[in-house]
C-alpha cells in the first residue's frame, strides 16, 4: 500500500479515536518483509486494558467513518502495551504528542529491527 495512504488512513483514525475511549498514546505503522504488509501498531490509553474492548472499539471506529478510511480494516490493527521493547526503544527515540508522520527505516530498537515504519503518534 502506498504510504500516503496509509498516513492518510492511520492519522484519520486516530483522530476519531481521540475523540473516544481509545485515545492513542503512540500510533505506528510498521511493515513486515516476512508477510510483506503494513501493521498499525496502536498503543491505547492506559484506561484500555482489556483487548477485545480494544478491537471493538477501532473496529466500530474504522466500520463508522468507512469513506474515510476505505482501505483500513481491522485486521490491519494490532494493540500494542506500552511496555513492548520496540514501543519503549521508540519512545526513547522519538517523542511527538500530536500528528505527525516520521519515517524510519531499517533500524533496530532494543534487539527488535524494523525494516520500515512511519510513526504517527509516540507520546509513550
Amino acid at each position: 500500500m502506498d504510504t500516503n495512504t496509509l498516513v492518510k488512513e492511520g492519522q484519520c483514525l486516530v483522530r476519531y479515536l481521540d475523540e473516544g475511549k481509545v485515545k492513542p498514546r503512540g500510533a505506528v505503522w510498521v511493515y513486515s518483509s516476512d508477510t510483506e504488509t503494513w501493521r498499525l501498531w496502536i498503543v491505547p490509553s492506559a484506561q484500555i486494558t482489556d483487548k477485545s474492548e480494544f478491537y471493538r472499539l477501532v473496529s466500530e471506529t474504522i466500520s463508522k467513518h468507512r469513506v474515510e478510511m476505505p482501505t483500513l480494516d481491522i485486521g490491519s490493527v494490532e494493540l500494542k502495551s506500552a511496555d513492548h521493547p520496540v514501543v519503549q526503544g521508540l519512545g526513547k527515540f522519538l517523542h511527538m504528542e500530536g500528528l505527525g508522520a516520521a519515517t524510519f527505516s531499517n533500524n533496530r530498537f532494543n534487539g527488535f529491527f524494523l525494516p520500515d515504519g512511519v510513526v504517527l503518534r509516540m507520546a509513550v
